[in-house]
Formats: C-alpha cells, structure tokens, sequence
C-alpha cells in the first residue's frame, strides 16, 4: 500500500469507464460522489477523461455534465478533447467491415454499427433489445449503415454469440471482447481503450505512469496493464481483479471517491 500511495502522487489524469464504474449501467443510477469527484479534481489541476466502448455518441448527458477534458470512444478508435477537437480517428477498412458482415451472416449473427455520432443495428428482436436498450435505448435499423458512414466498431449479437469464432482471414484484422453474454464487440486488432489513452498521453507528453484507471469489464483490461495505477470496482469481471492495483467499493457505495481518497489523490 506504501508504494501505492508513492505511485498515485505522480498522477496527472484519471480515465473512468462508465458502465458499473461511474454509473450503474442497469439503473442508470450514478451518485453524487461522482460530482464531488470532478469537480475535486479540477480544482486540483489534475485531468480527467472518459475510456468507454460506447461512442460519442453513447456517452449519456450526465457523464458530459461532469466535462471530463477527454473522451476515449469506441475503444480507442475515436478521441476527441473537450473542444471536440479529433485526437485520433481510426475506423475499420470498408473491406473490413464488408468481410464482417458476410461472416455474421453466415453464423446467423445480428450486428451493430457504431459510427462516430451514431449507434444503428441491423434489426431489432428480443435479444438485442435485452443488450443494446440498457445501454442505449431503442436503436435505429439501417443495416446497410456501414455504405455512407464510417465504422469504427461493431458488435456480434444473437443467442449463439458465445460459439462464434473469428475466421482465420478476420482474425489477423479483428478482435472479439466479450462485453455481454450475448455480444461481443468486435475492434481492430490493436485497437483498444489503452491505445486511445496513449494518444491522449502523447498529446500531452505525459507517461503511462502518471495516468489513474477506472475500470470493471473486460475491454479494461488492455489498460489495466499498460500503466500507471489501476482500479476496479467491487463487481469487476475476476480477471479486472486479478490485475488491478486496488479494488473499491461499488457505484451505489461511492467506490470511486473512497478509493481517490484512500489513495491520497483527493
């Protein structure tokens, strides 16, 4: 614990996910703490940013409300800062997302688009609804979506998804994450949260040692590993566990104040 609180004074940003960890994905439960949090942070000078797989797009209003200085979307394929001025922008190739398609169809597989401002699926049943609605609401049908916008993530979706495996001329591209039972998001084979963070990191000549993470699922777990301190809530998948620095309490137990107080942060 000594060498925690040494590490967490060269901390300069903290990168919050939002699903379980700066809110309560189901309920959309988030407490006040949170508020307390930022607003704590700024006055001390130390940044703040969003590492989520949703897109901009997904990132609700009152996670904007708290004007994080970054947002690290689509699992690192989309940064922007707080001006919305574009960091890094990195869709799939359109033929990519082409040879995607044809192989989800061929497994029997329904899919998402994420473009940078929207979120579309390829229909709407009883399984996506279960999935996308707690995180999205209702979303839009284009299924040819990926032929006038940019792709910069998609999603497998049905009630098989867990026997799907990429193909071999797909998986030297892509990447699956388990997000959901019945989903997996689908990323560019380097792309994930810690390689959007390290773009922000760039930008700032800052080094992985003095960034802070927040985190609990699986698509965190690329940057629990790259630097600097990590923490996991209370309800973390057991491998965020087993690699993160520290673990907290819950959403609903102000698990992120707690821990940036035991740490000495704030």
């Amino acid at each position: 614990m000594e060498n925690l609180l040494s590490s967490a004074q060269d901390i300069k940003i903290i990168f919050f996910d939002i699903d379980d960890t700066l809110r309560v994905k189901d309920t959309g439960y988030m407490p006040e703490s949170v508020h307390r949090v930022f607003e704590a942070l700024r006055q001390k000078g130390i940044l703040t940013g969003i590492a989520t797989g949703r897109n901009y797009y997904g990132v609700i209003p009152e996670i904007k409300a708290l004007k994080p200085d970054f947002f690290v979307t689509a699992n690192g394929a989309y940064v922007i800062d707080k001006d919305h001025d574009v960091i890094y922008n990195n869709p799939l190739p359109k033929q990519t997302v082409e040879s995607l398609l044809a192989w989800l169809n061929s497994v029997d597989s329904d899919y998402i688009f994420y473009g940078s401002d929207n979120v579309v699926a390829s229909k709407w049943s009883e399984v996506i609804q279960a999935a996308m609605a707690p995180v999205y609401g209702k979303l839009d049908v284009i299924p040819d979506y990926h032929q006038t916008h940019d792709i910069y993530q998609m999603l497998s979706i049905s009630d098989h998804d867990d026997t799907l495996v990429l193909p071999d001329d797909l998986a030297d591209k892509v990447r699956m994450v388990r997000w959901h039972p019945n989903s997996c998001d689908i990323v560019a084979l380097n792309g994930s949260k810690a390689d959007g963070v390290s773009r922000v990191l760039a930008s700032l000549g800052l080094s992985p040692k003095q960034v802070m993470n927040f985190g609990d699922e699986l698509n965190d777990l690329e940057l629990f590993k790259f630097g600097g301190i990590s923490v996991a809530m209370k309800v973390s998948h057991p491998d965020i566990l087993a690699v993160a620095d520290y673990v907290t309490d819950t959403v609903e137990n102000d698990g992120i104040e707690k821990a940036l107080n035991t740490l000495g942060i704030l």
